[in-house]
């Protein structure tokens, strides 16, 4: 009986095996899903935003930088203005003779004259200005060599006084005999001549030597006035910067209508282009007089143009700066960018007439040569230095 009840009890649990294995391989038919996490509910998130700023806050940061770029601006100006003005005062007078009756003191620094006293007005800064009969720069030897450096056709010189704002131009003509110091092809210098001061240029490099030597030619026939600096600007300048303000506007002094049909005497026009150059530089060569009616025609146009320019610095008082960029490939100068922001400022609101250009009364003779030579009256050119440069301080 026993032997029987345990088979019964082994085929019992083999059943009950066979039934849970069974189990196990529908189990494991299943697709399995993963482990399933716990669900919770999510917590809403705060929202965290920056803060706004309001309009006055914007405003006032934009206020502080436009205030930091202005003051920065402003300083840069006046640096460069100061910079301007320390370097262009630096010549000194040099006087080593006067005329007959003059009283020359501290190498002019002080001058007696007709029973007055004149001092040297040391708020006056001067610069040159040339006009060279050339159509461009060239500097290469081998041109210079066939060609040369050129001539000053046209010379001014220019004296501001930075305390009343006065703007004087003086017409030197170009064949005044002066002391020019001579160079050969190789730039030795060879001494010192009497001739015609337009040729001081030629004894140079078409750049900076040719400059300095006409400035200092300049400098003696003016009895050692110091002559601060220097600009030449060549043929091709000429047409640029009378449009660049606009056109400058004449009354045709003389018939020049067989250079141009509208240049008919008394005629008033308005320059522009290639007739700006025409008006200033046709000339006769005959008589000996003939570059007079030139300078005539030329003290009227640079009139008209300084009025004209003067009238735009008013409202663009970096005009100048622009002009010199305009003409700078075809111009030689020492005047800096800080010298040049110097001068715009000071000129700015200046007014100019044909009262402020003078010209040197001179007797003309006919040169061994057949050219003219312009022999200045002595009198009349010390005195002229004298209201231009000095301060009667008595």
């Amino acid at each position: 009986m026993k032997e029987k009840q345990n088979r019964n009890d082994v085929s019992m649990l083999n059943d009950q095996l066979g039934q849970e294995i069974q189990n196990i391989n529908v189990e494991s038919k299943e697709e399995f899903q993963g482990f399933q996490p716990k669900e919770e509910k999510e917590k809403p998130k705060k929202n965290k935003k920056g803060k706004k700023l309001s309009a006055k806050k914007v405003v006032k940061r934009i206020l502080i930088v436009l205030v930091v770029l202005i003051v920065l601006a402003v300083a840069t100006f006046f640096a460069l203005r100061a910079f301007g003005k320390n370097s262009l005062f630096k010549g000194n007078v040099d006087m080593t003779n006067g005329i007959d009756g003059a009283d020359v003191k501290n190498k002019g620094d002080l001058v007696i004259y007709k029973g007055h006293k004149y001092r040297y007005n040391e708020n006056i800064t001067s610069v040159l200005c040339m006009g060279i009969d050339r159509e461009s720069i060239n500097s290469d030897k081998k041109y210079l060599k066939e060609n040369g450096s050129g001539q000053a056709d046209s010379i001014f010189l220019a004296a501001l006084d930075t305390s009343s704002k006065k703007i004087s131009l003086i017409n030197i003509p170009r064949d005044i005999m002066a002391d020019v110091k001579t160079y050969d092809s190789e730039g030795k210098y060879t001494g010192t001549t009497n001739e015609q001061i337009c040729l001081s240029y030629a004894y140079g490099d078409g750049k900076e030597k040719s400059c300095t030597n006409l400035v200092d030619s300049v400098s003696k026939v003016m009895y050692g006035i110091p002559i601060d600096s220097y600009m030449s600007i060549n043929l091709s300048s000429i047409s640029v910067l009378n449009d660049a303000v606009g056109g400058v506007n004449v009354q045709v002094l003389g018939d020049l209508s067989s250079v141009d049909p509208a240049l008919k005497e008394g005629a008033s026009v308005t320059l522009l282009g290639d007739q700006a150059e025409a008006y200033v530089r046709t000339r006769d060569f005959e008589p000996l007089d003939a570059n007079v009616e030139r300078m005539r025609r030329q003290k009227q146009y640079v009139t008209s143009f300084m009025q004209t320019a003067l009238r735009e610095f008013s409202s663009d008082v970096m005009l100048p700066v622009e002009l010199f960029h305009l003409v700078s490939e075809n111009a030689v100068t020492n005047l800096s960018m800080t010298k040049l922001t110097y001068l715009a400022t000071t000129v700015s609101g200046s007014s100019f007439s044909s009262d402020n250009i003078y010209s040197i009364d001179c007797k003309i003779k006919e040169g061994k040569d057949g050219f003219a030579e312009y022999y200045p009256d002595e009198t009349k050119l010390f005195e002229l230095i004298l209201k231009v440069f000095y301060k009667q301080i008595d």
